[in-house]
């Protein structure tokens, strides 16, 4: 890889390390009235693309160098937490794929129903 594409590269994933962090993934904590808390969580895609070529030139031994890059991100919301007075919950903002998904997004309020149907 030539000079050039290698310095490309290295300043774009330089910055898109500060782009893509946890603060992008789980968004910040919104606090309620009444105390609870509501904390987003979004899907990052990110994509990225480098390339370059250096030209033949009969003028000068150094061949003139074209480059570009390229980059873009996604976020798509997927879900809340909500952390309130009555516990921890999730809500989904997707709906569930199969039967298996489904079971594990109810499964803290199954827990929690069969937590108080042994306590009686």
């Amino acid at each position: 890889m030539s000079e050039q594409i290698q310095q490309l590269v290295e300043t774009a994933l330089h910055n898109l390390k500060g782009i893509n962090d946890a603060e992008t993934v789980i968004g910040k904590p919104i606090q309620t009235p009444d105390g609870t808390v509501v904390i987003p969580i979004c899907r990052a895609s990110l994509g990225f693309v480098t390339g370059g070529t250096e030209f033949s030139s009969s003028v000068s031994s150094v061949l003139p160098f074209g480059g570009g890059i390229g980059g873009g991100m996604s976020l798509t919301p997927v879900a809340f937490l909500i952390i309130g007075p009555s516990g921890v919950q999730t809500v989904s903002l997707e709906s569930p794929k199969d039967i298996y998904s489904r079971i594990i997004d109810l499964s803290p309020q199954l827990l929690e129903k069969l937590k108080n149907l042994l306590d009686r």
